[in-house]
């Protein structure tokens, strides 16, 4: 496995200043782990994308990102009204874009745009329409069980056996209105999904999934959460927590940039890579994809904080 190595002003690392007082401490990195829409705002080109290495590294597994999970008190046939009409708006969303942007654009200014979804609708459209750079879609995990156990096993060895008592069954009796639903969704590449929620007063979203999103778990005030495939599956086997998986709706929106600061241009042993999330799902997917590498590493908050990092080509002050 990898050895993480913080990159301080002894360790393994090239320092363009040191830490006087209260000057900042300045580190170069040769490549930087980062998502959209960050990859779009800056207008970066991919060096590596990382649901394909993912792919090579599982033999054939996707990214089983952000799922769905439903509260088992609330009435199905309601859940299921929801549950339908959600696939609908996301393939319409990427048959036609341009519903994002008018669904997010419900919130009149970008400043309320990037606080409810992380992105303002213009960004959204802009991301979704190069090549579904959210990668937003949506499996019924009746239907892709084995994998999304088999990627969540492969971030958290100790989640449990995901059983058909954990898996949410489509039950659609009569049409039924599903606006009162308590819904929780992290902001970012799950919350375009909900583009149609925008003005929804149940409809609220969190920056911090692990602060947030885990521990509404165990509350059970939301009728739906979304949350990162593993660790709601760990809340619901390991925790039984009293929620059931119903669908995955993004897969994988993780990319590498390089810096063009390593003199052979390969990811390898030394390289030194900014990340973000450690101890979330984007920290343990690039732990599981590159963690054999021997990288330097060094992680950051979110996805936001590596946005500047691209654009002072590498370089943060800390």
């Amino acid at each position: 496995m990898k050895k993480t190595i913080l990159l301080l002003p002894a360790m393994l690392i090239s320092l363009i200043g040191c830490s006087k007082g209260s000057e900042p401490t300045v580190m170069q990195f040769d490549y930087v782990f980062t998502a959209q829409p960050v990859l779009s705002a800056t207008n970066s080109t991919i060096f590596k994308n990382v649901q394909s290495d993912f792919v090579l590294k599982s033999s054939g597994k996707r990214i089983m990102q952000a799922s769905i999970f439903v509260k088992k008190a609330t009435s199905s046939n309601k859940l299921s009204n929801f549950l339908n009409s959600l696939k609908s708006d996301i393939q319409n969303g990427l048959n036609n874009p341009g519903l994002i942007k008018t669904g997010i654009e419900a919130l009149t200014s970008p400043q309320q745009q990037q606080a409810k979804y992380g992105v303002p609708g213009a960004m959204a459209f802009k991301v979704t329409n190069s090549s579904n750079g959210f990668s937003l879609g949506y499996e019924e995990t009746s239907l892709v069980k084995e994998e999304t156990s088999t990627f969540a096993k492969l971030l958290n060895p100790k989640i449990g056996e995901l059983t058909d008592d954990h898996i949410f069954n489509m039950s659609v009796s009569e049409t039924e209105s599903f606006s009162d639903l308590k819904i929780l969704v992290p902001t970012g590449a799950p919350a375009i999904a909900f583009y149609n929620y925008a003005t929804n007063a149940n409809f609220e979203t969190t920056g911090s999934p692990s602060d947030v999103i885990i521990p509404a778990f165990s509350k059970g005030a939301y009728d739906v959460i979304v949350a990162p495939t593993h660790g709601g599956l760990m809340q619901i086997i390991n925790n039984q927590a009293n929620y059931k998986i119903a669908a995955t709706i993004t897969f994988g929106n993780m990319y590498i940039v390089s810096t063009g600061t390593d003199a052979d241009n390969e990811l390898n042993k030394g390289d030194r890579v900014l990340y973000f999330q450690k101890n979330d799902l984007p920290g343990k997917i690039f732990e599981y994809v590159y963690g054999d590498l021997e990288l330097n590493t060094y992680a950051v908050e979110n996805a936001n904080n590596t946005k500047l990092v691209i654009e002072n080509k590498g370089i943060l002050r800390v």
